[in-house]
């Protein structure tokens, strides 16, 4: 931790060096003295200005972002992909239907047909006597 680049072992050897020289009574003085101006300071309009700059400085991508409209170009991108897409699926669904129509069947994947015999008559009984 580092406030204004200065560690916490730095800022106590300072505060050390500060009670030696000044003193206590002084040091109560001095404190006073710091933290009136430090209030001064956050309520002055200054400082306010200063902290709205920063805040702008924060936003500003964003700004640009919407004023450039580069939310509405990425959904327009967003909705011609999907259309891209259905059109693509689409494209390929006939492809595969003209494929299917156009190209030599595979001989190896049709089915032989055996030579069937002439069909035969199923044979008589041999008892001779038609069934009553």
């Amino acid at each position: 931790m580092e406030f204004l680049g200065i560690g916490p072992t730095e800022l106590i050897a300072i505060l050390l060096i500060l009670f030696l020289v000044m003193g206590p009574q002084d040091l109560v003085k001095i404190g006073s003295t710091l933290g009136k101006a430090l209030r001064n300071l956050r309520q002055s309009n200054t400082w306010r200005a200063v902290q709205d700059a920063s805040r702008q400085l924060r936003e500003l991508p964003e700004t640009l972002v919407r004023q450039a409209g580069i939310e509405e170009i990425e959904k327009i991108q967003e909705e011609l992909r999907g259309e891209l897409k259905e059109q693509k699926e689409a494209l390929q669904d006939i492809d595969r239907q003209l494929t299917a129509w156009t190209r030599a069947p595979d001989p190896l994947s049709q089915k032989t047909k055996k030579q069937e015999s002439p069909k035969q008559e199923p044979p008589k009984s041999e008892s001779g006597g038609e069934a009553s």
